[in-house]
């Protein structure tokens, strides 16, 4: 058995640690997982890619419970789409009550045991050691889903909880995935979603972040990328006590594409944080990322991306922007975008802004008839809505922009 005890322990650590022995089995990669946790401990401002996002002084006075709210799962906002439905709640999770579609295979499977790119990340491992099952989504070779897929992670509790989905993306398919965290919990809640996407397949996912002030959730997809194939990616938060979202995308072969764009509305205290690393492992690779982030109050908005090159990735293009929009004199952005190049001949570029509203522009649309709210909301609208453009569905891109004309309409 592996050695688990932590000096001076807070009641979540230890809390942690009745949960990892209270495990039926525990197989060596968990055990390894559960050592290595308890070598880094929860993250905090002291570590470089941590130190806005300071875990261990969000949860240190965290009292975890064992209450277990079964609260009624209302309608979602995309059930439009008549979206092929799973739900993991609490960690629990809830298969479709319907027929696989053709090519489509699903299941409960056992949780993946390490992903040695990420062994490095505490919350990670605490995922690997923890989480006791996997939702396991096939989608098969030169399938064209004509459905979304929609995973709800419904988090109820106060306690905490660990799941995880492992996907398999066949060559030549094409697939939408979207998925919300909901719930007005105080709990914490981390998930870990690894795929593969195969040679000339297409992946698309939409995420929707939108649960209450007090939660903490830490979210990572962990994406192989192989030859010709494409991930795209669109993502909204509007924060939560700390909530960290991470994109780590790896190009194993050449050709391929990839469109990482992230948004964050924040107001209050909330906090989001979208953090990513692409790695470009091959050649004639893209990446385009952008970011926009909107705080008012006391919000704070968190990004970090990373572009890593490694020598045998020549022909790699890539481009990042990250522009924040504070809203109050207390409203915080922190930004830091990387680049880590070892090819010579490659296309990679930053930026970074962060500013306020433009008072020309504020001042124009008044002349023009509007209040100042009316001005105010309709160039937020605008900034956000730049990410938002870049869903290709219609139908989906229209429930992002209608979250964003909630929020606004909030203030």
């Amino acid at each position: 058995m592996s050695k688990t005890n932590v000096e001076n322990p807070t009641a979540l650590e230890t809390a942690f640690d009745a949960a990892f022995k209270s495990r039926s089995s525990i197989n060596e990669a968990q055990a390894a997982a559960y050592d290595r946790f308890t070598q880094l401990r929860l993250p905090n401002r002291r570590i470089e890619n941590w130190k806005w996002s300071d875990f261990a002084t969000t949860l240190r006075n965290f009292e975890p419970a064992n209450d277990v709210t079964e609260l009624p799962v209302g309608a979602s906002p995309f059930d439009h789409l008549k979206p092929l439905e799973f739900r993991l709640y609490d960690g629990r999770i809830e298969l479709p009550h319907e027929d696989m579609p053709d090519g489509v295979r699903y299941g409960i499977m056992d949780a993946v045991a390490t992903i040695p790119e990420l062994e490095n990340n505490a919350l990670a491992n605490l995922n690997v050691a923890l989480a006791r099952k996997s939702l396991g989504i096939e989608i098969g070779e030169n399938v064209q889903l004509d459905r979304p897929i929609l995973i709800r992670h419904i988090i109820s509790g106060s306690g905490f909880s660990f799941a995880q989905t492992m996907m398999r993306i066949s060559a030549n398919a094409r697939v939408q995935i979207i998925e919300t965290y909901e719930g007005q919990s105080a709990g914490l809640y981390s998930h870990l979603f690894h795929l593969v996407v195969r040679d000339e397949a297409k992946f698309n996912r939409a995420v929707l972040q939108q649960t209450g002030p007090e939660n903490t959730t830490h979210a990572i997809c962990a994406a192989k990328i192989e030859g010709n194939a494409e991930f795209n990616q669109t993502s909204l938060s509007t924060g939560g006590r700390l909530c960290r979202h991470e994109t780590h995308a790896h190009f194993w072969s050449p050709n391929s594409k990839a469109t990482i764009n992230s948004a964050s509305l924040l107001s209050d205290e909330r906090h989001a944080d979208f953090t990513s690393e692409t790695r470009h492992l091959a050649p004639h690779c893209q990446t385009r990322q952008l970011h926009k982030g909107v705080a008012r109050n006391r919000g704070r908005n968190v990004f970090q991306g990373k572009f890593y090159v490694e020598r045998e990735a020549q022909k790699t293009d890539a481009k990042m922007t990250a522009n924040a929009l504070l809203l109050s004199d207390t409203a915080e952005a922190n930004h830091k975008p990387e680049l880590e190049i070892y090819a010579d001949d490659v296309e990679c570029a930053h930026g970074s802004t962060v500013g306020a509203l433009d008072k020309d522009a504020l001042f124009y649309l008044q002349q023009r008839g509007l209040s100042e709210e009316e001005a105010r909301a309709l160039l937020v609208d605008a900034f956000v809505g730049e990410v938002m453009s870049e869903i290709a569905d219609e139908k989906l891109r229209s429930v992002f922009e209608t979250q964003v004309q909630n929020w606004l309409a909030s203030s």
